[in-house]
């Protein structure tokens, strides 16, 4: 009869709180409904089959609110100390050629500087030597009227330089003196290698030149080379070789 005494108070209150959003509310405080609340499950527990005890008193209520209302703190991630790698920029390394090829080596522009150089290869204190450009032609008309003629099938190129003495007197200029050539001359057109010529030309310093000149006076000179009729000139280059007493030294110049 005590039973259903407590079935009858719990239905009671059940049915209050579902049907509570249809009337006004009870006019009933959170002490009160706090006793409520653990009555109706003090019942369940006691007269329940299933139930285990697992009411909990206000203090540990309180504890467990307390902590779930604690936000879960978020882990903190440490900062990365490795250090990146970083894809250098094009042209911040001088890197080896992916193909494994060589690098060409860049030929020397005919500056003052190559000018200044092929002069003290040549020894000649007195003098400066300037490559001052080429003609390709059949025949060559020297001063003095003197000439070089091109054989059948073949053609003349000819290298002109201009010399200077500039000294402050007069000066004589001696190359090749007799049978001794202290120069070699070599002339490289495409795949092919060309020495020079030997003519008759008072200009042809490659032919035991010797001249005198005056003070600041400039003269122009010659090598003359022979190759075939049908060779291409558009990429020529010079090496003057100095050789003495097994001593050698060499300028490149670009003939253009």
């Amino acid at each position: 009869m005590k039973l259903k005494k407590y079935i009858g108070v719990l239905v009671s209150v059940c049915m209050l709180a579902t049907f509570a959003g249809c009337y006004e509310p009870l006019d009933i405080t959170d002490g009160e409904m706090d006793m409520v609340a653990e009555y109706a499950a003090g019942v369940l527990i006691k007269h329940g089959t299933q139930a285990t005890d697992t009411l909990l008193d206000r203090e540990e209520q309180e504890k467990v609110w307390a902590e779930l209302a604690t936000p879960t703190p978020r882990p903190t991630l440490a900062p990365n100390t490795e250090k990146e790698e970083t894809t250098p920029s094009a042209g911040e390394e001088d890197t080896p050629d992916d193909t494994g090829k060589p690098t060409p080596t860049v030929m020397p522009d005919n500056t003052e500087l190559t000018m200044q150089d092929l002069t003290e290869l040549m020894g000649k204190d007195e003098f400066f030597f300037r490559y001052a450009g080429h003609e390709t032609t059949m025949l060559y008309q020297g001063n003095g009227g003197l000439f070089a003629v091109a054989e059948d099938g073949k053609k003349l190129v000819v290298l002109k330089f201009e010399i200077t003495n500039q000294s402050g007197t007069g000066a004589t200029l001696s190359l090749n003196k007799g049978a001794s050539k202290d120069f070699v001359y070599t002339l490289r057109i495409g795949s092919k290698t060309i020495r020079p010529s030997l003519t008759l030309l008072d200009e042809d310093f490659y032919t035991s030149y010797t001249a005198t000149y005056k003070p600041g006076e400039t003269k122009t000179c010659v090598l003359v080379f022979e190759c075939e009729k049908d060779v291409a000139t558009d990429s020529m280059n010079l090496t003057v070789l100095r050789n003495i007493s097994g001593k050698e030294d060499s300028v490149l110049l670009k003939i253009k």
